[in-house]
């Protein structure tokens, strides 16, 4: 039985049944007052509200003959009536809660730290936006989180990587069938060259041969630190400078070339290094260069440690075989072109050794598709890109050949 009535100033709806010996009362408020209410009639003098009321009695027959009245309640059953008034109410993703699916999902296709520094970049989006949905990425957050990031001074690249990240993120998303808005599409990722240091074979054979002792280490510190730090930084320096110099040698990634084990994957005799390119990708086998065969050979290859301690320690190493030319370069931050001038070994990182490897093979003379099938670039344009200081000391270096300049 299906009957309106007013409460406290407003009309609603009254369901009552009794079935099996049980009986239900199912309440629906549609939110309208009773002004012009009769209450013997039941009916508004108003034909717009006299209608919606028979449009809330008809909603309430088709959700019975759907559903057992005796299993709702009346939140539920004024759930039902509003979606079949207005329609399913779309719910909103929250973007932040969805990026701990996608984050066990990265994991999965490559290393977990990989996936640590998306969670990294995504975390810049979230200091904007920390309520941020799949519904409101749109054209107009892109341009607004662009401003912001120029605001905050963050360089062109890095801005890039976070609009990658944040597309594959929806992409992710969208191939699930977990979103529907695509306007994220159309976001072009902001890309400008930079300049990125390498090391000669000359300099990666200096760091090889520094004589790392206490004495050497101490002229780190502009204030002497205590005696069991300078034995334990010997220590530290050695490891690094061997795990460096098998980056340079062998082309591998940072995660790849900290996670070598030489009894499985190093073969003295063949003179081969056998490893698979970042988790899951192509297995690779790479001639043994001399020095990377003197470490084998030696019986000490280096522990792995983190690429983050590993980034400091280098720094060291290139300070102490005086690596200290130096270097000019501009890039973009906060929108503005920023001139910047630093020591060499200042600029080296983890990825200085993969860097460089390809960049000496091509000073060798090495054909660029030899390289390109350690280092995993597709186009010989990519790899230009890549290799980009050293082309220019290439062609630079031939300028000396001509007689103009005797």
């Amino acid at each position: 039985m299906i009957g309106f009535y007013s409460f406290n100033n407003s009309i609603y709806a009254n369901f009552r049944v009794q079935k099996d010996n049980k009986s239900v009362s199912l309440k629906y408020f549609p939110g309208i007052k009773d002004e012009g209410w009769n209450p013997t009639t039941r009916r508004f003098k108003d034909d717009d509200l006299n209608s919606k009321m028979l449009d809330i009695e008809k909603a309430i027959i088709a959700i019975i003959k759907e559903n057992d009245p005796l299993k709702l309640n009346s939140k539920q059953f004024s759930e039902l009536i509003n979606e079949r008034l207005t329609g399913p109410i779309k719910k909103e993703t929250l973007f932040f809660e969805y990026y701990e699916v996608y984050f066990e999902y990265a994991c999965k296709i490559t290393t977990r730290r990989r996936a640590q520094t998306i969670r990294t970049t995504i975390n810049k989006i979230k200091d904007f936006m920390p309520d941020l949905t799949f519904e409101k990425v749109d054209r107009q957050f892109f341009r607004d989180f662009l401003q912001y990031c120029n605001d905050h001074d963050f360089g062109v690249n890095y801005i890039g990587s976070i609009v990658r990240d944040l597309k594959r993120i929806m992409n992710y998303a969208t191939e699930n069938e977990d979103n529907t808005n695509m306007a994220f599409k159309s976001f072009k990722k902001p890309i400008e060259d930079v300049y990125n240091i390498y090391l000669s074979e000359a300099e990666v054979q200096k760091i090889y041969e520094l004589d790392i002792n206490e004495t050497s280490v101490l002229k780190l510190w502009k204030t002497p630190p205590t005696k069991e730090r300078p034995a334990s930084m010997v220590k530290a320096l050695e490891r690094a400078r061997k795990l460096f110099v098998i980056g340079c040698w062998s082309g591998l990634r940072v995660e790849n070339y900290l996670d070598i084990d030489p009894d499985i994957q190093v073969n003295l005799e063949t003179g081969f290094l056998h490893a698979i390119a970042n988790k899951n990708g192509p297995k690779l086998r790479i001639p043994l260069h001399r020095l990377v065969r003197e470490i084998t050979e030696s019986g000490e290859w280096p522990l792995p440690i983190s690429a983050q301690k590993l980034n400091e320690h280098i720094k060291k190493l290139g300070e102490l075989a005086g690596i200290n030319e130096t270097v000019i370069y501009s890039k973009t931050k906060g929108g503005k072109r920023v001139k910047y001038a630093k020591k060499k070994y200042e600029m080296m990182v983890t990825h200085t050794a993969r860097r460089s490897f390809a960049s000496n093979l091509l000073i060798a003379g090495v054909p660029m598709q030899f390289i390109m099938a350690v280092t995993g670039h597709e186009t010989e344009s990519s790899f230009k890109k890549y290799v980009a200081a050293v082309l220019k000391d290439i062609l630079t270096a031939k300028l000396a050949d001509y007689d103009i300049w005797k």
